[in-house]
């Protein structure tokens, strides 16, 4: 068998094959034997055609199944040969066959591109924002403790803003009538909130239990107009926010200072999170920028048809032309990040032993005892014992990669993060 291998790009491959008829012709000749013995044609009896017709009239499609039969096998044959692993189906061209003559063809396949890692140990830099808290988000906390803790009285003398509606809403047709089979019973709103405002909300004003309402709500795409049957009023009685209603959201506190700083540490640890997160991606985007490789168009493909089923499940419409667009400069980034940290776990010698995952797993029992059945069945399961390992040799490789990034630290309010959102 000789073999010719062409490197077409940095992933793609090329392997030309070639089989000398010496070493494929007991082979062939038992494939034409087979054929034989179950043709069968009229004046002779089965399997004793002469060999001549045979090859005359079967001659064309034993040639091309033995031709068939045989790709596999010396492909395969190929690959161990010369060590290549192929990371897609190949694509087989040029074929080449017929009795008494060498088999040959082409085969062009995809492996996993060489990659060349920035010298990343002489100290590499990235910059992250970490948020600090403000007032505001500290206030925004305890309204909405506030409102947790709110009592709530039935109003009969008419809707005001800020009053919660329950009621049947019945969309209407052009000529005002309900549609049958639109009623959403039992909705609840709050006048000066959300798409009841403005005009919206006014319609509700002075209404009382048992009135009917006729109201036009602007969505994003056009106007529905809605009957609403109101079944009730209600008024939300919000509590003081004071020294009592501090040690009834957190026992451990004795005032409402103590929870205000509770509170801006729990989001200054929340930020954090997200200020380490930041971190990782900064670092991964150094990477991948500074890299040099090509994503394999395969690997690609199937990511981006990932993405698509996953659109498709969450009932999500997808516009072909466009789709590629939006998602291809993220499916390709994504996929140098994977084969990128593939090869720096193999260069740091990265790995988590099974003993500190069996420790993962018993620490999370200690923290949970009551449900220790339950976490022993879960890992119990390969797949998510699979998912607890990843999940730590990723936490591992990014404390290595910390070792070697210089991180510039830039602080700003959270006021800067609303108006960057708002923007």
């Amino acid at each position: 068998m000789e073999t010719n291998l062409k490197e077409i790009n940095s992933y793609t491959r090329q392997l030309d094959i070639t089989i000398a008829w010496e070493l494929i012709q007991d082979e062939y000749k038992k494939e034409f034997s087979r054929a034989r013995s179950s043709y069968s044609m009229k004046g002779f009896r089965k399997g004793k055609v002469p060999e001549n017709i045979v090859k005359k009239n079967l001659g064309p499609s034993i040639e091309a199944h033995f031709a068939e039969d045989s790709i596999n096998t010396y492909y395969r044959k190929a690959l161990d040969e010369l060590e290549l692993a192929p990371i897609n189906q190949a694509s087989i061209d040029n074929l080449e066959f017929s009795e008494g003559l060498a088999l040959s063809f082409s085969a062009r396949f995809e492996v996993n591109p060489k990659i060349e890692l920035p010298k990343y140990k002489k100290k590499f830099k990235v910059k992250a924002v970490r948020y600090i808290p403000e007032n505001d988000d500290i206030e925004q906390t305890l309204t909405h403790y506030q409102e947790q803790h709110a009592s709530i009285k039935t109003i009969e003398t008419g809707a005001e803003t800020g009053h919660f509606i329950r009621g049947d809403f019945n969309v209407l047709d052009e000529s005002g009538l309900p549609i049958i089979g639109s009623k959403m019973e039992n909705q609840y709103i709050r006048l000066g909130f959300g798409l009841f405002k403005d005009d919206a909300e006014k319609a509700f004003i002075g209404a009382k239990e048992g009135d009917e309402v006729d109201v036009s709500i602007q969505n994003k795409e056009n106007t529905v107009k809605y009957r609403v049957n109101i079944n009730r009023i209600e008024e939300q009685i919000l509590p003081e926010i004071d020294d009592e209603l501090a040690k009834i959201i957190n026992e451990k506190t004795n005032s409402l200072g103590e929870l205000k700083n509770i509170i801006k540490e729990e989001i200054q640890t929340s930020l954090d999170k997200d200020h380490s997160e930041l971190v990782r991606k900064e670092i991964i985007d150094y990477f991948v920028n500074n890299s040099k490789l090509d994503a394999p168009e395969s690997m690609v493909s199937l990511y981006l048809e990932q993405i698509k089923e996953d659109l498709e499940k969450r009932k999500q419409p997808i516009d072909d032309p466009q789709f590629k667009e939006n998602y291809q400069s993220h499916a390709e980034w994504n996929i140098k990040w994977y084969l990128i940290k593939d090869k720096i776990i193999e260069a740091e010698n990265i790995d988590i032993s099974d003993e500190e995952l069996h420790a993962k797993i018993e620490e999370a029992i200690s923290k949970n005892k009551e449900n220790e059945k339950q976490i022993r069945t879960f890992y119990g399961q390969s797949e998510n014992k699979q998912k607890l390992y990843s999940e730590m040799l990723n936490d591992r490789l990014f404390e290595r990669l910390n070792e070697f990034a210089k991180v510039k630290v830039v602080e700003e309010s959270t006021n800067e993060l609303r108006k960057k959102q708002a923007a």
